[in-house]
């Protein structure tokens, strides 16, 4: 089971459930862990000169970890630690708008995507390290992500509206901060 993002809404009543987040941006922001400045996100950052960091400020409960007391002189508290992960639900929507403006801009900013076009792990799988270097090393596109389909030009499209109408209906009920989840 792959992890996935989530959206906590920051407020005074609590959430019974995390609120769904569109699977196809999910998929989309998480291969970042997996191909760094190859995966799709960081590619068309690049090429649509866009910095989509924002997405990757992410919090994991499930990875708490217990806290020392702080010093009684000290200011910091554990729920300081956590505050870091609350973002301007505005902030994501200007985002997610300007996402949206540079791919009108540049229509066939798809097509400009690198893709391994072999899937390579069955290949590699059972490789030692140095192997699986010299493997890449040859074949330089199997470190970049295979286009599996879950991803297209309409798909991303999609996911950015259906997100957008997610944080809009958030902040048309004073939800001024949410969290991305990933777990």
């Amino acid at each position: 089971m792959g992890m996935d993002y989530y959206i906590e809404p920051k407020s005074e009543t609590e959430y019974e459930e995390y609120l769904d987040f569109p699977d196809t941006l999910s998929y989309f922001f998480e291969q970042l862990g997996g191909y760094d400045e190859k995966s799709i996100v960081s590619q068309i950052e690049k090429i649509l000169d866009i910095d989509l960091r924002i997405f990757q400020i992410t919090y994991n409960p499930e990875m708490e970890f217990e806290f020392e007391e702080p010093e009684k002189d000290s200011v910091d508290d554990k729920d300081s630690e956590h505050d870091d992960f609350w973002i301007n639900t505005d902030d994501l929507i200007k985002k997610l708008d300007e996402f949206l403006e540079k791919i009108k801009s540049n229509n066939n900013y798809f097509s400009q995507i690198i893709f391994n076009p072999d899937n390579d792990d069955s290949k590699t799988s059972g490789m030692d390290i140095e192997d699986i270097i010299r493997y890449q090393k040859e074949n330089p596109l199997s470190l970049y992500p295979v286009n599996n389909g879950i991803i297209t030009d309409q798909d991303l499209n999609s996911s950015i509206s259906e997100l957008m109408k997610i944080l809009e209906n958030l902040k048309s009920q004073k939800i001024e901060q949410i969290r991305l989840i990933y777990m």
